[in-house]
């Protein structure tokens, strides 16, 4: 891709939006999750498990646009400062919240508290889509450096390549030993290597960087990604119902489907000139919300089972909303002391004159 010219007078919303909906689709999925338990069998819990397969993508999507944020931000390299201020605001809250996950879960299942704390701290909780995103600091200073001056169809076949291969691998072979950390290894361990994320990572990039043509791109294209995605859909409940591949973002076939639901999203959205304060809402806490919403649905599953509240299936959109809800209004008061955006994040409150020629996203990560 060609380097677009920016226009100096276009904003970009549509980050925002689509922020705000890969974190519901998170929370959704773990309300799901909580709600119908391990079990799959019978068709109302498999299709139940099978959408919240189809809505792992929304972890996958923002890794995407964290990458896309930082290629449009940062064209051609970053600012000073720029480590220090990820590591206060993404790095050292995702500390916190390891520690916090792991002293609860070894108070609820008498596990052995700093056992777990490592395992969190090396991805294990939740979280672990941060680490991913330092990987792509890491990445954006490569491609900048040395991965510019090659063909970008090339970079992002090869990257293909390797993102599919890599994933097939944990996907299709059997683990070689019932060795713990092997297992360990096989069961999350993979997630965390940019191994299993680049061709995100250098899609984003080039998008980014050329956001215009991007935009035109799937604007000249777009009757066969509408097309596209139901196929992509189809091929996912195939393999659901024919191969064991479990339910979850870390799949080889989900690759299609996430990269074509993202660009329906962006063409969705592109004329969109206000935010819906909901969304606005939910895009600025996101972070806090990734962090926080596990807690929240715990607790409420604990209560509804200790109670023994018969909600059936009407408990999904009672934990989505709480979770959102008790996720929000914690962030909202942690943030109202020094210390809470350490803890918790910092809320993203967007500048008010953000123009593509300044090549700063509405909605991005202070810098």
């Amino acid at each position: 891709m060609k380097q677009s010219t920016i226009s100096p007078r276009q904003t970009i919303g549509e980050v925002g939006i689509i922020r705000a909906i890969a974190c519901m689709s998170v929370v959704l999925l773990h309300s799901i999750k909580f709600t119908t338990g391990e079990s799959t069998e019978g068709a109302i819990q498999f299709g139940l498990w099978t959408l919240a397969g189809l809505l792992s993508f929304g972890t996958s999507t923002f890794v995407f646009i964290s990458a896309l944020v930082l290629a449009y931000s940062y064209p051609n390299h970053l600012p000073k400062r720029f480590y220090s201020k990820r590591i206060k605001f993404l790095l050292i809250p995702f500390a916190c919240m390891a520690v916090f996950y792991a002293i609860m879960s070894g108070i609820l299942n008498g596990w052995s508290i700093p056992k777990l704390v490592v395992f969190n701290l090396l991805g294990a909780y939740h979280g672990w889509f941060v680490l991913v995103i330092f990987q792509f600091y890491i990445l954006h200073q490569l491609f900048n450096k040395y991965i510019d001056r090659f063909s970008a169809k090339w970079v992002l076949m090869i990257s293909l390549v390797v993102n599919v291969g890599y994933l097939a691998f944990f996907n299709l072979v059997a683990p070689p030993s019932n060795n713990q950390y092997i297992a360990y290894i096989w069961d999350r361990g993979y997630w965390m290597p940019f191994t299993g994320w680049v061709f995100y990572f250098a899609l984003a990039y080039y998008c980014g960087k050329n956001y215009q043509t991007f935009m035109q791109y799937i604007e000249k294209y777009k009757v066969w990604i509408y097309a596209a995605l139901p196929v992509s859909i189809a091929l996912i409940l195939y393999n659901n119902v024919y191969s064991s591949f479990g339910f979850g973002s870390k799949r080889m076939d989900m690759i299609l489907f996430t990269v074509l639901l993202i660009f329906v999203l962006f063409l969705a959205f592109r004329h969109v000139k206000k935010m819906p304060p909901i969304l606005s809402a939910i895009s600025q806490y996101s972070f806090g919300i990734y962090l926080l919403h596990w807690f929240y649905l715990q607790m409420m599953d604990l209560a509804v089972e200790s109670f023994h509240w018969s909600l059936g299936y009407l408990e999904i959109p009672l934990l989505f909303i709480g979770g959102i809800a008790c996720s929000y209004l914690t962030i909202n008061i942690l943030n109202r002391m020094k210390i809470g955006k350490y803890i918790v994040g910092r809320v993203n409150v967007p500048k008010s004159a953000t123009t593509l020629s300044n090549r700063k996203l509405a909605t991005e990560i202070k810098s």
